[in-house]
């Protein structure tokens, strides 16, 4: 009883706490973590035993629950463990896993992951944040040379269409008199135009009378 008790009072002995126990229609215990079946009288000698406490050490590490997701299975032996962090190997027991991540090594080994890990996430939320301005910048850049490209366009159209539709500009390079008007604005345009027929008249018959006499 005395060695059992010290045994308990060990550090890190009952790391994992206890193991759970499911109840099987003949009235026995059944382990959840090691399989293991036992009477009602056996749970607290079973809990305490090396087999139960190497089955939680496994049942831990094959799910991953802390802290044996920090650790792997020692490809060379069967009683050893791997430390991710450190690469250390240690026994396969409660006592040995908590005095290794209780030790210096691995808690400064862990501290200085954790501040990588910071300094990856402040790095990564700063460059998050200037992509952002960035392409901002380049979409206001790229609208205000598409607004400038417009109006000059539209101010193109607009001189074109003008001189093209404007008729007073049409009027102004192509103008005709009204109509019974001279082009050189006499009142008298009718009666010139008539003189100038008779006169011509005139003319002929004199030159006729010329030409009779001689």
């Amino acid at each position: 009883m005395a060695a059992a008790e010290k045994k308990v009072e060990k550090e890190g002995a009952n790391l994992l706490g206890q193991p759970k126990f499911s109840v099987l229609p003949n009235g026995r215990l059944k382990c959840v973590e090691t399989g293991h079946e036992l009477f009602e009288k056996d749970r607290e000698s079973y809990s305490q035993c090396k087999r139960c406490r190497l089955g939680l050490i496994d049942y831990a590490l094959s799910n991953k629950k802390p802290p044996l997701n920090m650790f792997t299975q020692d490809p060379d032996s069967r009683s050893k463990l791997l430390c991710k962090l450190t690469g250390d190997k240690i026994n396969k027991s409660e006592e040995h896993i908590w005095k290794h991540i209780n030790g210096k090594r691995f808690l400064n080994k862990l501290e200085k992951e954790e501040e990588e890990k910071l300094g990856q996430m402040d790095w990564e939320d700063e460059v998050g944040e200037e992509i952002p301005e960035k392409v901002g910048k380049r979409e206001k850049a790229k609208k205000k040379g598409k607004q400038k490209g417009k109006e000059k366009g539209v101010m193109g159209n607009e001189s074109a269409h003008g001189e093209e539709e404007n008729p007073e500009l049409e009027d102004a390079d192509f103008w005709m008199p009204p109509v019974g008007e001279r082009w050189d604005f006499d009142d008298g345009g009718g009666d010139r135009w008539g003189s100038d027929a008779e006169s011509g008249d005139q003319t002929a018959e004199e030159e006729a009378g010329v030409y009779r006499k001689r």
